[in-house]
């Protein structure tokens, strides 16, 4: 099993070795794109406001000198400012920069990489902040408002971006791997994204990540048969991955047969 670095962190071998939030929480919405981003055959496209996310986060955890030379041509001009869409970008780092509060919990240790077995699985994680007595995630959303989940009704941010699977995952993996008795409390340091940005700093109560992580325990078994080749993923006809490798076998019926 490869040992982790920041430089090999996301990389293929990475990622077949070990579980991460972020491939439970695709297999979770489509096991067969979850399978092929795993295996590196398919990779979702980077949109305009998972960049500015992105950059506001790496700005934060000192790692702007990578990600301006990752980004070169997408978000920067030739004398190193930002493209006008992406400018947002600046202006959550300088809000966030100027309150006491989320400055004092994005201070600690950053991008702390742990590993370790829980429910008989590898797992990976890399924390934007390791507070010593917490664990802080950085996160840039669209707002404060509650999502619509078909199959599910509106649900309230933290959870329909799963960062309450997230911080269950952090919170059990960190205690694992330090082998302490209690878990570290979970926060989320969170700005939106709207022309007038509005802030947060939430600490996600125990019995919430209790909850999240039975749901990573009941369904981990089956995504890592999947990921190992025991078990064929389902589709689920909507994502992109299953757009882009649709086969048609017969043509579709429209109305109701006489």
């Amino acid at each position: 099993m490869i040992e982790l670095t920041q430089d090999n962190y996301y990389s293929k071998r990475a990622n077949m070795d070990y579980w991460s939030v972020s491939q439970f929480k695709a297999f979770d919405k489509c096991e067969a794109c979850g399978l092929a981003e795993a295996q590196g055959e398919f990779k979702r496209p980077e949109s305009d406001a998972l960049l500015i996310g992105s950059y506001v986060d790496a700005y934060f955890a000192g790692e702007m000198k990578s990600f301006k030379y990752e980004h070169a041509d997408k978000m920067f001009k030739k004398n190193g400012e930002l493209y006008a869409k992406f400018e947002q970008g600046d202006d959550l780092i300088y809000r966030i920069s100027q309150d006491p509060l989320m400055m004092k919990y994005l201070t600690g240790e950053k991008q702390v990489i742990r590993t370790a077995e829980l429910f008989d699985v590898p797992w990976k994680i890399k924390m934007d902040v390791h507070g010593g007595d917490k664990i802080v995630d950085l996160k840039t959303v669209k707002d404060f408002e509650d999502v619509y989940q078909p199959g599910f009704g509106y649900r309230p941010w933290v959870e329909y971006w799963g960062y309450d699977i997230q911080g269950a995952i952090y919170q059990r993996i960190e205690q694992i791997s330090s082998g302490r008795t209690e878990p570290l409390p979970f926060y989320i340091v969170a700005i939106t994204k709207e022309k007038t940005p509005d802030i947060d700093v939430i600490r996600l109560d125990q019995s919430v990540l209790d909850t999240a992580l039975a749901i990573v325990e009941n369904k981990i078994e089956r995504y890592d048969m999947i990921k190992n080749g025991e078990v064929e993923p389902r589709r689920c006809g909507r994502c992109e991955y299953c757009k882009r490798t649709k086969v048609l076998k017969a043509p579709s019926v429209y109305g109701v047969d006489e």
